[in-house]
């Protein structure tokens, strides 16, 4: 099941289990819903949209990107990902919202301090952001790094400045 949610940031969508439930995947918005549907349809998710009525998680996304602060605790299924993706999921899931990270950080609570790279690759991969919160991640001098998501850096700098994070 695809939910597709128009926010102040743009066009994002929700794909879920349509028998469990289960969140499976999280596409940040972007102004172009256009570029929402063809990332959908290259995933295969094209012909089962939903519109009404929103999941809790839809609304809880829709909360979120309207400025409320979410507490985002959903069962989420991370069997896929390698051990080291998964303990660096664990860890962003613990950054409390209007606070932010840095890689380094990162690495060194996953127990790898030397692998920044792996982190950064970690979280490029990341299907859940949002609920694996990997824009609160950051460079060590203070830039913002990379973003992967549609609206790439630009949606990564309006997040963490949403959440209070950056002026």
């Amino acid at each position: 099941m695809v939910e597709l949610i128009k926010t102040r940031f743009g066009w994002c969508a929700v794909i879920s289990d349509g028998a469990s439930g289960a969140i499976k995947e999280v596409v940040l918005p972007s102004p172009d819903k256009g570029k929402i549907m063809r990332r959908l349809a290259q995933r295969g998710y094209k012909d089962n949209l939903m519109k009404f009525p929103l999941s809790i998680f839809a609304r809880d996304l829709l909360n979120y990107f309207n400025g409320k602060k979410v507490d985002f605790q959903y069962e989420i299924d991370l069997n896929r990902y390698s051990n080291f993706e998964r303990a660096v999921y664990r860890v962003l899931r613990g950054i409390p919202y209007g606070k932010r990270r840095t890689y380094q950080w990162v690495a060194r609570k996953v127990g790898s301090p030397r692998a920044i790279r792996a982190v950064g690759n970690a979280l490029a991969k990341n299907p859940l952001p949002i609920i694996i919160p990997c824009h609160r991640i950051i460079r060590s001098d203070g830039s913002l790094g990379n973003f992967s998501a549609l609206g790439g850096i630009k949606l990564k700098e309006g997040l963490l400045r949403m959440e209070g994070v950056i002026h």
